[in-house]
């Protein structure tokens, strides 16, 4: 698996410097020429663009492991071509909170005078509740990706030139049915108004944790997500050795 890793990285090198470039540039440019709330406001959906580029970029990797002919040339086993893209998005969403800390450092020891709990009150938030919330986020992506790499390769086990539409057929089927199992034994989806408490006033936005991320439902929820993920995962390596034409 490592060595489909190093190809991906190698392979997608250039485009990660530029896309850092870009996304440095703009944060400069808006720290220059924007306000101060209207720099922030765009600056955080410069960061959050950049991580679905990032995620975009995780599925076109997967999808050229398993229909690039050299790609399956290399030596690995058909499980790395699924988690090889999977660490590949993980380790560039550790750089990218990397570059927003270093961020976040920098702007607070150059505008010392600015204090932003006059915008939001963040009251009531820890540093582990905000590592939990972003470790649930990740989950949440990787569920929801392993899904597509499924629909990938069932689109792709077809020689018609409907593959695509197949895939795009699949992931919506795909969604119900483990949506619909999920509503069945739980009684309904996790609720993400149990991890935050969001009150909007007229000089401010108050931002307050309820402090139940991890609940007991939270939990079997994400038990029975890792048991689908692993079915899923399995059947994603059945069909990419199997069935799916290079």
């Amino acid at each position: 698996m490592m060595t489909l890793l190093k190809y991906d990285f190698r392979r997608n090198w250039n485009t990660l410097l530029a896309g850092l470039a870009v996304l440095i540039i703009v944060q400069i440019g808006l720290a220059l020429f924007f306000s101060e709330v209207t720099g922030s406001v765009i600056g955080v959906i410069a960061y959050v663009g950049a991580g679905v580029a990032i995620y975009v970029k995780m599925i076109k990797t997967y999808r050229s492991n398993i229909r690039s002919f050299n790609r399956r040339l290399v030596p690995v086993t058909g499980l790395s071509h699924v988690l090889s893209p999977i660490i590949f998005g993980t380790l560039c969403w550790l750089g990218l909170m990397v570059v927003a800390a270093i961020h976040y450092f920098i702007y607070s020891t150059t505008h010392t005078g600015i204090n932003f709990t006059s915008y939001i009150n963040d009251s009531g938030i820890h540093v582990s509740e905000i590592l939990n919330v972003l470790l649930f986020l990740w989950w949440v992506a990787m569920f929801s990706i392993i899904i597509i790499f499924l629909s990938i390769s069932i689109g792709g086990s077809f020689r018609f030139k409907t593959g695509p539409w197949i895939s795009i057929v699949a992931f919506f089927v795909l969604v119900n049915v483990i949506s619909w199992l999920e509503n069945i034994i739980f009684s309904g989806r996790f609720n993400s108004n149990e991890l935050f408490h969001f009150t909007e006033e007229s000089t401010a936005l108050s931002f307050t944790s309820n402090r139940i991320t991890w609940s007991d439902g939270t939990w079997a929820s994400i038990i029975f997500e890792i048991i689908v993920a692993v079915i899923l995962v399995g059947v994603a390596v059945y069909l990419n050795n199997k069935k799916v034409e290079v």
